[in-house]
């Protein structure tokens, strides 16, 4: 899995949006909106998991990088597949900002319904955290094909967001993933947590979910490993982790 190649990631200094775009772009087959708009496609726990982890893993480069993305959503998400599995990419850094401070302000940008709390009901500047809502907003709706907060227009949206409140819809059954869910989706961005955090919440760590790794990812990861030991050198460290790994064959 790379999300971005970590060495276009830390060379910062020469940002060039077009290059961004191009690395995100690279062999893409579809979006994540793909899965989100078709509800007949319901994804198996474990290749949630290792879709939402390639995910956070990605946004984690970008925050350690020093860049907000300021669009995050399913759109922007692209997907294909190498060696037997799906890998996502983050696209679209139209918006993008260099954050050489950590703590760069980050003015009302991006799309409504993946928009920050504090962005939508303050219109005040914002850090990397607006990100972590947006990432929150897409996993989200890869569980239940919906938005957390669904509205018509921008004043619907803000009174709905005023009440500080997201329903857990019948189709999350997991407690682990609600509770990741719910502190992505922290209406307070202080509480809200990073991406290192995330990916160290028991959602992902725990004895399930080790054990709701599916026969075929670990099949396709011991390929992979095989491929490494027979030196081809475009296996990543990703590609050597199960938990990273989202079988093609159950997305595609």
């Amino acid at each position: 899995m790379v999300l971005m190649e970590p060495a276009k990631v830390m060379r910062l200094e020469k940002f060039d949006e077009r290059e961004w775009d191009a690395a995100g772009k690279l062999n893409q087959i579809s979006s994540l909106d793909s899965i989100v708009k078709d509800k007949t496609k319901n994804l198996s726990s474990g290749t949630y998991r290792a879709l939402s982890k390639q995910i956070l893993e990605g946004m984690r480069l970008v925050h350690a990088a020093g860049l907000i993305h300021r669009d995050i959503k399913a759109e922007n998400i692209m997907m294909h597949s190498s060696n037997g599995s799906t890998k996502v990419k983050i696209a679209d850094f139209g918006l993008a900002k260099v954050d050489a401070s950590k703590q760069i302000g980050v003015t009302a940008c991006g799309t409504p319904l993946n928009m920050a709390p504090e962005l939508i009901l303050h219109n005040s500047t914002g850090n990397f955290k607006v990100d972590i809502w947006s990432v929150g907003v897409v996993l989200f709706q890869l569980a239940s094909h919906e938005y957390p907060i669904q509205a018509g227009s921008i004043l619907d949206l803000t009174k709905k967001m005023t009440s500080g409140r997201i329903i857990r819809p019948s189709i999350i059954n997991d407690d682990q993933l609600w509770n990741l869910l719910t502190l992505l989706l922290e209406f307070d961005p202080n509480r809200r947590i990073s991406a290192q955090q995330a990916l160290q919440h028991p959602y992902f760590t725990s004895p399930q979910a080790q054990a709701e790794i599916s026969p075929l990812s670990r099949q396709v990861t011991q390929n992979a490993v095989a491929l490494f030991q027979q030196g081809q050198q475009y296996i990543t460290k990703y590609d050597l982790d199960y938990t990273y790994t989202a079988p093609t064959p159950e997305i595609m």
